[in-house]
């Protein structure tokens, strides 16, 4: 079985969650005699080029669209959509696979389409859910968990709070922007910032029609959160062309010692990306109110916001037990995690955090911030803790609480649960292929 795999960027250039997924899909698929193939554009580059990434194939097509705002938005076809199709056609998989759709030059809708014009199956899995808030962290205005469902004018509203736009200016450009809506008199044709402001509406309204011609599109859509599917549902994506399959870890188990007695000082680590989004802020807040001696905290991850960053070691200067470790390589996660007591992801959004798994592996619970990802996989006082997201005040009771008593985390050990491999996230990818591909077959 030939399955082309489909996503803006691959390794080595870019390394992400959604790349290490599909990699490591790939491979168990390899294992198992099939045939996968990874499509990615070449951004700027006039020639199509193939190359072999730790065994599995890779096609870079060329893809010289300059990204305008008319293709930004979705509007226009990116110029590499011919040499796409033409390597579809020269392939001739018998089901494509779609790991990343957005606007612009990249994989995009009209990719979607073309492939569905040549008769070949789809199937899309959202990794992330900008397929359905264009803020992608489903925080209403940044603040508030939303429960997913698109609504033009309050989607409009946290639209205008991401850009910065607040206040009387904010009420008027949303009452403004809603009568042009119901008007049906689209603002983003014309090409200015306040043509863009004023049609933030119809951008809103595009999402929701192509989510829906996606699932369209698609003989299934894998989610790899369960909450995520719900919110799906909410926007009138049929229950039936919705597949949930669980996140699975791709390292090996470390075998450590659940039982064990929890000493002073108590191990704290924390492992993502430095940024504000991350929670990292919250999580040295809370920690610079608690004793030094009884608790330290290792940070590790990519400063991906160099003055947010900054900022933080200078916070921490002179707190002995808070240390910036750096990255650290994706095989050596659970190795690493294994020499703590505990996991602290403190984030304003996640959709199915593969660390959590990856503590539960290393042995150790996690104490995390209370948004859809987290949540549905720890069970409060069980396996781990939940705390108000984007509360350093909540985050450092609960520090204490454990500080105070750490047998608490001890007990966790004993309660964490068993995990998904990623051999069988593989499976269950080569069955629901297998049975849409025979499903196509017959009608």
């Amino acid at each position: 079985m030939k399955i082309i795999f489909c996503l803006h960027h691959f390794l080595p250039e870019f390394i992400g969650g959604t790349e290490i997924y599909t990699l490591y899909l790939a491979k168990q698929l390899i294992l198992q005699n099939e045939d996968p193939v990874v499509i990615v554009p070449g951004f700027g580059a006039t020639e199509t080029r193939e190359y072999l990434y730790e065994g599995v194939r890779v096609i870079r097509y060329a893809e010289t669209s300059h990204g305008d705002r008319r293709m930004i938005l979705g509007l226009k076809e990116p110029e590499g959509l011919n040499e796409f199709v033409r390597i579809i056609k020269n392939e001739k998989p018998d089901i494509v696979h779609f790991h990343e759709i957005a606007p612009g030059s990249g994989i995009s809708i009209f990719h979607v389409e073309k492939v569905a014009e040549l008769d070949i199956p789809i199937i899309i899995t959202f990794h992330v859910p900008y397929y359905s808030c264009f803020r992608g962290s489903l925080l209403y205005k940044g603040e508030e968990k939303c429960d997913g469902e698109i609504d033009i004018k309050k989607c409009t509203e946290c639209i205008y709070n991401l850009k910065n736009i607040t206040g009387f200016k904010a009420s008027v450009l949303s009452g403004t922007a809603m009568a042009l809506f119901k008007l049906n008199i689209d603002a983003t044709m014309l090409n200015t910032h306040l043509g863009t402001a004023l049609g933030f509406p119809f951008v809103i309204a595009r999402i929701k029609k192509n989510l829906l011609r996606l699932s369209n599109y698609a003989e299934k859509i894998v989610v790899i959160a369960d909450w995520y599917r719900l919110v799906l549902e909410r926007n009138q994506v049929p229950a039936d062309k919705l597949v949930f399959i669980k996140q699975g870890l791709t390292n090996k188990k470390i075998k450590s010692n659940r039982a064990a007695s929890i000493s002073y000082p108590l191990r704290l680590v924390y492992l993502g990306r430095i940024s504000s989004l991350k929670g990292t802020r919250i999580l040295i807040e809370a920690l610079l109110e608690l004793d030094s001696e009884k608790i330290y905290l290792d940070i590790y991850g990519a400063e991906t916001e160099e003055k947010f960053a900054l900022d933080l070691r200078e916070k921490t200067r002179h707190s002995p037990n808070i240390n910036w470790k750096g990255r650290i390589s994706s095989t050596h996660v659970i190795a690493v995690l294994s020499q703590y007591d505990l996991l602290c992801l403190p984030s304003a959004f996640e959709m199915s955090p593969l660390v959590i798994q990856e503590a539960f592996a290393a042995g150790i619970p996690v104490l995390a911030s209370d948004v859809h990802g987290n949540a549905e996989q720890i069970k409060d006082g069980v396996n781990g803790w939940l705390f108000k997201f984007n509360d350093a005040e909540d985050l450092c009771n609960k520090l204490k609480l454990l500080v105070a008593d750490p047998s608490l985390i001890a007990n966790a050990k004993k309660h964490l649960p068993e995990l998904n491999t990623f051999e069988k996230v593989a499976d269950d990818h080569l069955k629901l292929y297998d049975s849409i591909i025979q499903n196509y077959k017959e009608h």
